[in-house]
C-alpha cells in the first residue's frame, strides 16, 4: 500500500506536467481558450499555492473552533503536577 505522501506527490507531479505542457504549448490548450484567459494558465501555480494556503488556514481555524475540552485529562494532569512538585520538594530541588 502506498503512503499518502507518495499518492499526493503523484498527483502534484501529474498536475505540474499538465501545466508545463500547456504553458510550453506542447499541447495546444491555449488555442482553445480566449486570449483573456491565457493569464489563468500562466499564473496557475500561483493561484494553486494561494488557494492551498487559504484552505490550510481555514482547516486550522475549523480545527481550533471544534476542539473539544477534556475535563478528565485536566484533572489527571493537575494531579500529576502536584505529585511531581511533592517529589521535587522531598528531594529538596524546589522549596
Amino acid at each position: 500500500m502506498a503512503s499518502q505522501l507518495i499518492i499526493y506527490s503523484a498527483h502534484v507531479v501529474l498536475l505540474v506536467l499538465v501545466w508545463l505542457l500547456a504553458y510550453t504549448e506542447v499541447v495546444p490548450v491555449l488555442s482553445y481558450i480566449p486570449e483573456c484567459a491565457h493569464c489563468l494558465v500562466y499564473y496557475a501555480p500561483f493561484f494553486a499555492v494561494f488557494f492551498l494556503g487559504i484552505y490550510a488556514a481555514f482547516n486550522v481555524i475549523y480545527g481550533v473552533a471544534t476542539f473539544n475540552d477534556c475535563a478528565e485529562a485536566k484533572v489527571e494532569l493537575l494531579q500529576e503536577i502536584k505529585q511531581a512538585r511533592a517529589e521535587l520538594k522531598q528531594k529538596r530541588i524546589i522549596d
